[in-house]
């Protein structure tokens, strides 16, 4: 067609959708700053302030960074960035609330196989979780992370390394 002028696409992000990449990609190191800070208790707490500070560095950003304001790409930025944000959020609440993985940590620091009963009472520190416990069990067995022999359970190799790795990332994030 003659005289029609069809503008480019362009696929690369604006400056808002850059910051918020950024911002995603950094809230895990936010996290492991807040670690180091005793005033910040708790993996809820730390998981809120470190969401909110990349928030506040996004809206920072959005202001002075230079160029035009486009509404797309503060839109597709804020999008972006919530969602680095529940990402971030289902690996954090695994390591810090994650029941399978604390169990199969409880099971790993007790250092030798347990029976079912005394599993429990190290997770429970002294209750009973019964019904709920073996369920999980189910899932650990079922993956492979442990081993069932005669009438004891035992972390397998990848169950163990995985634990380790675990206690590591907690150790690391703060979340022990």
């Amino acid at each position: 067609m003659v005289g029609l002028v069809t503008p480019a696409m362009n696929f690369l992000p604006g400056p808002a959708q850059t910051a918020a990449i950024c911002l995603g990609i950094a809230l895990p190191l936010l996290l492991l700053c807040y670690a180091r800070i005793p005033g910040i208790r708790g993996a809820g707490s730390r998981f809120r302030i470190g969401c909110a500070t990349a928030a506040a560095l996004f809206a920072i950003a959005c202001a002075v960074l230079p160029g035009e304001r486009r509404i797309d790409d503060v839109a597709g930025g804020i999008l972006l960035l919530a969602t680095a944000m529940l990402l971030v959020y289902v690996f954090w609440g695994l390591l810090a609330w994650g029941f399978t993985l604390t169990l199969l940590t409880t099971l790993a620091q007790a250092g030798r196989p347990l029976t079912e009963e005394q599993w429990a009472a190290a997770y429970t520190q002294g209750g009973d979780i019964g019904k709920f416990a073996r369920n999980r069990l189910k899932l650990l067995l079922g993956s492979g992370m442990v081993a069932v022999t005669g009438d004891t359970i035992a972390a397998t190799s990848s169950g163990m390394a995985i634990a380790r790795l675990a206690r590591l990332v907690r150790l690391a994030t703060g979340l022990r």
